[in-house]
This record gives structure tokens, C-alpha cells and sequence, in this order.
């Protein structure tokens, strides 16, 4: 079901699916939860009260195209949750979703029963800088470019292996162009100054960071220092790219099930 909660001056929808405890969504930059969290909901709605906005950027979700801010996000998300009337809930965040659950646990302890956090990193250094003003401005000149970059740089070597033809790539970077959010190029602007280390110590709840093995948008070393950095986090590695969503949905869904499960 589609719903709209205000926050402040933004209207932010959001769907609920299914029934159980609380499980909010977040998804990355660029995505929205319809293109990012939909077999995780198909495959989880039946245990769990799935929350998955859309945060400024993304979806149907309306705003005035302001520069973006981390608090912003986070007061989206939180707010979606709320007024479901689900006071405690789990959470899992995918890249920049992954900052914003941090977030999250970090500022709301005692709503947070565990937090995933997929594909995150503690701070933007030059390197993530350049990389996110490079995806700015690519998202400005050509969107189906834009798509097949992300695609050459957010897919496992192996994933090739398992694809046919250059039209068939061709054909799927186009679908990835018509599925970049709208506000990609002020999300990506927020990601080249991410900085949640100042964050990191308040956060008290069992955590579960999970790396990508062959990414290049945010390398493996990122994810291993944002594990190392929380206290009792526990790590896991996923042989993949950054998009591991589309390229390995079944294991990344059966990781984040097994740890909600064990933390329930």
C-alpha cells in the first residue's frame, strides 16, 4: 500500500507491505524501493511490517529540489515508520541508505532492534568526491551513459559471464537510465560528504555490515572500517558488485533474514 507522510515542507511516500514486526527499507542513491527493495519485500512481507520510503530524490516523493542534507533523510525515513504507529523496528540500508540507517541508530537507539547496513562507508574522502561529482555530471549530459557506467562499475566480474550479447547489456543499461531517480544528481552531491564517524560510537544495537567483495563504487575497505568502528558489528561479504540487489538478490535477502531473525 502507497502513503504519503509530510515532513516539513516535503511530502514523502512510502509503501507498507505485510504483516509482523517492524522493518524499515532504505534504499540507495539514485533508486527507489519499488526498483530496489522489491523481492526483499515479496520475500519478507509474510513475517514482517515492511516500511520502504522514498526519500527526497527518489519516487512520487515531492520536494523544492534543495540541496540535500543527511538529518533531512534521516527525519523522512523515521517519520514513515512513525506513523505506521511502530515504535521499535529493525532496519537495513543499502550504499547511501546505509549511511541514513546509520543514522538512524545512532539517533534513535531505543527504536532500533537491529540495524543492516549494505555497501556503507564511514567518510567521503577525495577519491568519493570525485567519483559522485563525475556521476553529477554524467547524470546531466546522458542518462543511458550515466546507466552504462554505473553498469560497467557496479557489476562483478562474474556477472558478465551470465550475459549473452552486448544488446542484451545494451538493452539493460537502458532500463537502469529510465530507473535513475529523478533527483540522482542532488543525492549523489550528498554522498561526495557523507561523514558519519562522529556517529559511530552512539551507536548501541546489534549490527550487521555487509561489504561487496568486487566493488568499485564504494571498495571493500570501506565497509570493513565502517564494521571495525562499531562496537559488537558483526561483517559479512556478499562475491559481488555495488549493485547487489540486481545481481545477487537471493543471498543478499537470505543474509539480512537471518540476522533480523536472530535479533528479533
Amino acid at each position: 500500500m502507497k502513503k504519503i507522510v509530510r515532513v516539513g515542507s516535503v511530502d514523502v511516500a512510502y509503501s507498507v507491505e505485510g504483516n509482523g514486526p517492524g522493518l524499515l527499507l532504505i534504499h540507495g542513491t539514485g533508486g527507489t524501493y519499488e526498483n530496489t527493495w522489491g523481492d526483499m519485500i515479496k520475500s519478507l512481507a509474510g513475517s514482517y511490517t515492511i516500511v520502504s520510503p522514498n526519500y527526497s530524490g527518489s519516487g512520487e516523493t515531492l520536494d523544492s529540489g534543495e540541496k540535500l542534507q543527511l538529518d533531512d533523510l534521516v527525519e523522512q525515513n523515521i517519520q514513515a515508520v512513525l506513523q505506521e504507529g511502530i515504535n521499535e523496528f529493525h532496519i537495513v540500508g543499502y550504499s547511501l541508505g546505509a549511511e541514513i540507517a546509520a543514522a538512524i541508530a545512532a539517533k534513535y537507539p531505543k527504536r532500533v532492534k537491529s540495524a543492516t547496513l549494505i555497501a556503507g562507508w564511514v567518510e567521503s574522502d577525495l577519491a568519493s568526491a570525485f567519483q559522485f561529482a563525475l556521476w553529477q555530471k554524467l547524470f546531466h549530459i546522458d542518462r543511458r551513459l550515466f546507466a552504462q557506467f554505473l553498469m560497467n562499475t557496479g557489476f562483478s566480474p562474474n556477472f558478465y559471464n551470465q550475459v549473452n550479447s552486448l544488446e542484451e547489456l545494451d538493452q539493460m543499461s537502458n532500463q537502469f537510465s529510465e530507473m535513475l531517480a529523478k533527483g540522482t544528481d542532488r543525492q549523489s552531491e550528498l554522498d561526495s560528504r557523507i561523514n558519519i564517524r562522529p556517529l559511530l560510537n552512539r551507536i548501541d544495537t546489534p549490527v550487521l555490515v555487509i561489504g561487496l567483495t568486487y566493488d568499485r563504487m564504494v571498495p571493500i575497505e570501506n565497509a570493513r572500517e565502517l564494521a571495525s568502528l562499531i562496537k559488537g558489528a558483526q561483517y559479512r561479504e556478499i562475491p559481488s558488485g555495488h549493485l547487489v540487489p540486481w545481481e545477487k538478490s537471493e543471498i543478499l535477502i537470505d543474509e539480512v533474514s537471518r540476522f533480523v531473525t536472530l535479533n528479533l
